[in-house]
């Protein structure tokens, strides 16, 4: 027996089929823990297998019923586009539709990682966030001080160098530029308290994890990056070889084949943006550090230009990634008192992870009343 789930947010149209094709039920029923306690009652004993769409909705319904044991698929969701391509779409046909396909071994299955893994993903996807909000800090600073003619020399503007510069030049501006200074400096404060709150966190999972270790041989690979990648990545015996990891990743170039012609363009950016976004960010430390690397970076310099020649690099990170997960093999050019400062630090950093997260007291500070005046009525 197979089951069709059309999964929305507030409400599910379940189509139950036979192995014959046969439909013998449909009907829809809300998406909440009550109709699914009900539901994993009347299906239990018989087992079936289900098939449903990889959309927010659907893998939290997809990790309940996996989790109460039943046989769960989820589908890709462009694949499934190409697929449904049909005048006549509707609840009641979309669960259909998932469950002949899965009846006729045509289901175009997508990843579904395990608790684990979705941990590693959410913390890395939530550090990365913190920095692209002090990217935005910055260049808002960037803007104050260039429309008052304001140049720091250093690399850093938050650095030490760049914060010495930045405070000799404070005075050129307006009272109103430098409220909104103090503000992005405060705020430039706290992120990075919580950026070393969400790397200790990556820590803590990563100490008791070979793979995550695995990867930090690799010079330019810290403990951000390597949760990052091997949460993307998931159980590395889903891959066929390096180059189906590579693909994944989106790294590999787009192929227009028709007959003789055989032409090849930029890389697809199909899958996990962050997972291409970490290997890129590897591929350029990875580079002044090994020998190798470095070698087949400025060949492909003279070649196809720098940037070019970096998203190869990081190609061919992925490559060595899955050889040395699949192998259990450390990274050719490992610099081993590197590679042991870094575990060393992840171990330290995981004993200071704090046990209780207490989102109750965050919850009710926000519904204080003077935070609600603050909040609502700015002006008044």
């Amino acid at each position: 027996m197979i089951i069709g789930l059309d999964v929305h947010k507030d409400w599910v149209y379940v189509t139950r089929m036979e192995k014959d094709g046969k439909i013998t039920e449909q009907y829809e029923m809300k998406n909440a823990e009550e109709s699914w306690n009900k539901f994993v009652g009347k299906y239990l004993l018989e087992m079936p297998e289900i098939a449903l769409e990889a959309s927010t909705s659907g893998k939290y319904v997809a990790r309940i019923l996996r989790n109460a044991g039943f046989s769960v698929y989820i589908a890709d969701p462009k694949k499934l586009a190409l697929i449904f391509k049909s005048s006549k779409k509707n609840d009641k046909s979309d669960s259909e539709k998932l469950a002949k396909l899965l009846r006729l071994n045509e289901f175009p299955e997508a990843y579904l990682p395990s608790r684990e893994y979705e941990e590693m993903r959410t913390i890395t996807r939530h550090r990365k966030y913190l920095g692209e909000e002090i990217v935005r800090i910055k260049n808002k600073v960037h803007s104050i001080l260039s429309l008052n003619g304001i140049k720091i020399k250093a690399t850093d503007i938050f650095g030490k160098k760049g914060l010495r510069e930045l405070s000799k030049s404070i005075e050129k501006l307006s009272y109103s530029e430098k409220i909104v200074i103090n503000d992005m400096l405060t705020r430039i404060i706290d992120i990075k308290e919580r950026i070393e709150k969400s790397e200790n966190e990556m820590a803590k999972i990563g100490k008791d994890r070979e793979d995550v270790k695995k990867l930090m041989t690799i010079p330019g690979i810290n403990i951000y990056i390597s949760t990052g990648i091997i949460g993307e990545i998931g159980d590395i015996q889903r891959f066929r070889n390096k180059e189906s990891l590579a693909s994944y990743a989106g790294l590999v170039p787009r192929q227009d084949q028709s007959g003789k012609n055989d032409r090849k363009g930029h890389i697809t950016k199909e899958g996990p943006s962050l997972l291409r976004y970490l290997l890129i960010l590897a591929a350029h430390t990875v580079i002044k550090y090994s020998k190798k690397m470095n070698n087949k970076y400025h060949s492909l310099v003279r070649r196809i230009g720098k940037n070019r020649a970096i998203v190869a690099i990081a190609r061919i990170l992925a490559e060595t990634i899955f050889i040395m997960l699949k192998k259990n093999v450390d990274f050719e050019d490992e610099i081993t008192p590197l590679t042991e400062k870094k575990v060393n630090k992840m171990i330290e950093r995981a004993k200071l992870v704090v046990g209780e997260i207490n989102i109750k007291e965050s919850i009710k500070l926000i519904s204080s009343k003077r935070f609600r005046l603050l909040s609502n009525k700015p002006f008044s």
